[in-house]
């Protein structure tokens, strides 16, 4: 039985699709399915039930995936283990960072970490899921969090604070206060959690048009005039031509952790950037809480 197969068995089963798994792990799904007919030769019997509301493991499937998953657990405990202990500055660290902070915030310091550490070469990885740091999907992760997993250590670096803004020319021509319902709020996932975005109970009346999954497109399509968004205070208090809409104030929203699962705390190359992020963190207060530099 190969080993690299049963990895795919096991992020198609937790995907519940062939797509979606073969997205994950960087190759095509024509592959995925040829490795898994070999698995499925190998241990002679079905693994997966092809239904139309996904991949369904089959009670040999369920058998097998308690096991590999154990198996895969062991194996990055190990793995995590040996390289905590690892005392060297050099090599490669994956860092884990929403989009925002990324390109807004934190790349100034990157690159200072890495022009202070020249042996460390920083991976980024933007975007908004958690990563499975026991995985080994991240070494290190940016990320909102009021209550991180008992799993994972690391420091509360500071507090997020969003606002509502426009551009200057969108608010020439609409007015969201005399007339709200000429204006548009800039969608970001399930209409049901609309109101609960920082200022836009204020603006009850303002309709929300579309769905843009990333505060970077948002401040892209405010820029451009599309309508109003919330964003974070250190994005758009720094966009030029963009203020916030009238009435609007900045709001606290989740804490920010920097974070790394536990065995990897003894590691130098995920110890030292954390202690350098937070580090540059503290000087953020200012921009985080919308208060300016």
């Amino acid at each position: 039985m190969n080993w690299d197969d049963v990895k795919i068995f096991l992020a198609i089963a937790q995907a519940r699709g062939l797509k979606k798994a073969a997205a994950k792990l960087g190759l095509h799904h024509t592959s995925c399915a040829r490795r898994i007919k070999a698995l499925e030769d190998a241990v002679g019997a079905r693994l997966f039930d092809r239904r139309p509301q996904g991949y369904v493991l089959t009670e040999t499937g369920r058998d097998l995936f308690q096991s590999a998953t154990k198996i895969r657990d062991e194996f990055n405990a190990i793995e995590c283990d040996i390289l905590g202990r690892d005392t060297r500055l050099e090599g490669t660290i994956c860092v884990t960072i929403p989009n925002g902070f990324a390109t807004h915030l934190l790349m100034p310091d990157i690159v200072d970490f890495m022009e202070l550490y020249p042996d460390v070469t920083v991976e980024v990885n933007m975007t908004y899921a958690m990563k499975d740091l026991a995985n080994r999907e991240a070494d290190v992760a940016i990320r909102h969090a009021d209550n991180p997993p008992e799993s994972l250590a690391g420091k509360r670096v500071g507090r997020v604070y969003f606002s509502a803004y426009a551009s200057l020319a969108y608010l020439q021509n609409h007015d969201p206060v005399a007339c709200p319902e000429d204006c548009r709020w800039l969608g970001w996932g399930d209409g049901s959690r609309h109101l609960a975005w920082p200022e836009k109970k204020k603006y009850p009346a303002i309709p929300v048009r579309g769905n843009l999954y990333s505060d970077v497109l948002q401040l892209a399509a405010i820029e451009e005039g599309m309508g109003i968004a919330s964003l974070p205070c250190f994005m758009g208090d720094s966009a030029a031509g963009i203020v916030r809409i009238p009435g609007a104030v900045p709001v606290a929203r989740d804490w920010i952790w920097v974070l790394a699962h536990k065995d990897m705390m003894s590691n130098a190359k995920v110890r030292t950037f954390i202690d350098f992020i937070a580090d540059r963190f503290e000087g953020y207060s200012g921009r985080l809480s919308g208060g300016g530099d």
